[in-house]
């Protein structure tokens, strides 16, 4: 199994971790009047079935330190599990994207895993599921938002992604990021306006 094709199996996710940044975006869209917005999630990530129910949901600094350390060792091992050829695989954040988003929301997931795509037509019938390689390819058409977390820290290829995504925006358009990446993987080039912690705006 070669480097790459290990990262495209190895992250595993956990239940919860983003709402706190996605009722920001709900709040945002509803300010500016946007009813009917195109989203775009890349790398939303997975865990098997097998231990899906079984990781800590939320914010890690909200757990106790033993909870921290167990849901550690649960996404170590599950990042075995998903090794196993056809491993059923369970997606939380297309779902948890959907329910702060408005009903007119248009929502594209993207991911470079194939498994990970299949999973995600299963759970999700009412979401695009796509895989697009963000290293050398953009959206055919430009969106309102970009949901991107945790996805360039683990990318071969991270500023070409970031570079891909940010052509992806519409002007006007959000894009929605770990603080860590929009850091590390900007230019001056990419002018971005800080809305939050994790959601900056393109100018029009």
């Amino acid at each position: 199994m070669s480097k790459n094709e290990r990262r495209k199996i190895c992250s595993t996710t956990w239940p919860g971790r983003h709402d706190g940044t996605f009722a920001e975006l709900r709040k945002l869209l509803d300010e500016k009047g946007v009813t009917a917005p195109v989203v775009l999630e890349v790398g939303p990530g997975a865990a098997s079935k097998y231990l899906a129910g079984m990781l800590a949901s939320g914010d890690g600094e909200k757990l106790s330190p033993l909870a921290n350390r167990w849901r550690a060792v649960l996404r170590n091992v599950d990042g075995l599990i998903r090794r196993i050829p056809n491993c059923p695989l369970h997606s939380y954040e297309p779902g948890e994207l959907l329910k702060f988003l408005p009903a007119g929301a248009k929502l594209t997931v993207a991911d470079i895993s194939e498994p990970v795509i299949r999973a995600i037509e299963k759970q999700y019938p009412q979401v695009c599921a796509r895989v697009i390689d963000f290293t050398c390819e953009t959206m055919d058409e430009p969106v309102d938002v970009v949901v991107c977390f945790c996805v360039l820290t683990r990318a071969m290829r991270p500023r070409e992604i970031f570079e891909n995504l940010y052509q992806s925006i519409r002007p006007g358009g959000v894009l929605v990021m770990d603080a860590r990446s929009r850091k590390s993987f900007s230019t001056a080039e990419h002018v971005l306006e800080e809305m939050t912690g994790h959601i900056w705006r393109k100018p029009e």
